[in-house]
């Protein structure tokens, strides 16, 4: 049986050693023991959301928030040679939260929440970090379900001049677009290095807004003959992006330690 995965601190995991025992607190500690019923003997995962993975078993439950766990294994996982980062104009309602979680389960680096002319939603100045706070709670659930052991980064909120900075400033840039004569299946994608990809709203980009991305140094792609929902495009292309350029084995595999 699989080993269930749970999240523990940097600082939990950082003195974790093979054959030590490691002490696990907290609210992931009382889902594991209140609500999963995990006892001695079962095997677990620990991850950090920054790389490193800890599996080993259960050895004793301390109450109902506290178990310890015999380490038999240590890896750290390398940051991906090719990067990910997606800005993506907000989407209205539960839209948001589910392009979030559908992104992280196949592997985007980092998300850039962007407030574009046409996007329904908006995020009010003094709303904001709560709104972000919402992305990132739901991008750690989807990295726990997917088993990751890096959760991807929330970025703050984007305007255009922040999104064309992150535009210029990557390896590769794509801009999704309906009118886009060029499918991303035909672009030649870097081996290394980041690619930014920019999801506009279900309004669609301003002219100008289109204009200044590819100024800055976006290709426009389209995905395929469908237009796609701007909760779904991202995921879409992230995983067209990783089937082709990452999900080797040699990027899947870390180092012990």
């Amino acid at each position: 049986m699989t080993a269930s995965v749970f999240h523990a601190t940097p600082a939990e995991l950082a003195g974790a050693r093979v054959g030590v025992a490691l002490t696990i607190v907290g609210p992931e500690a009382r889902h594991a023991v209140s609500v999963m019923r995990m006892e001695p003997g079962e095997s677990i995962e620990l991850v950090d959301g920054a790389g490193r993975r800890v599996r080993g078993t259960i050895t004793s439950v301390d109450g109902r928030d506290s178990l310890d766990v015999d380490v038999a294994s240590v890896v750290d996982e390398p940051c991906p040679r090719l990067r990910i980062t997606v800005i993506q104009a907000l989407p209205k309602g539960e839209h948001a939260e589910r392009a979030v979680d559908l992104m992280t389960q196949v592997g985007v680096d980092v998300i850039v929440p962007w407030a574009a002319q046409r996007s329904i939603a908006q995020w009010k100045p003094e709303k904001a970090e709560k709104a972000r706070a919402k992305w990132q709670a739901a991008a750690a659930a989807a990295a726990k379900q997917s088993r990751r052991a890096r959760t991807p980064v929330i970025g703050e909120l984007a305007s255009f001049a922040n999104a064309c900075a992150l535009v210029s400033r990557a390896s590769l840039a794509l801009l999704l677009h309906e009118e886009a004569t060029t499918g991303l299946a035909d672009t030649d994608l870097p081996a290394a290095g980041e690619i930014v990809i920019v999801v506009g709203p279900e309004g669609g980009l301003a002219d100008d807004e289109r204009a200044g991305l590819r100024d800055a140094g976006a290709l426009e792609v389209r995905l395929g003959p469908s237009v796609l929902r701007s909760s779904l495009a991202g995921a879409v292309a992230v995983t067209a992006i990783s089937a082709s350029a990452r999900w080797q084995a040699a990027d899947m595999q870390g180092s012990s330690a």
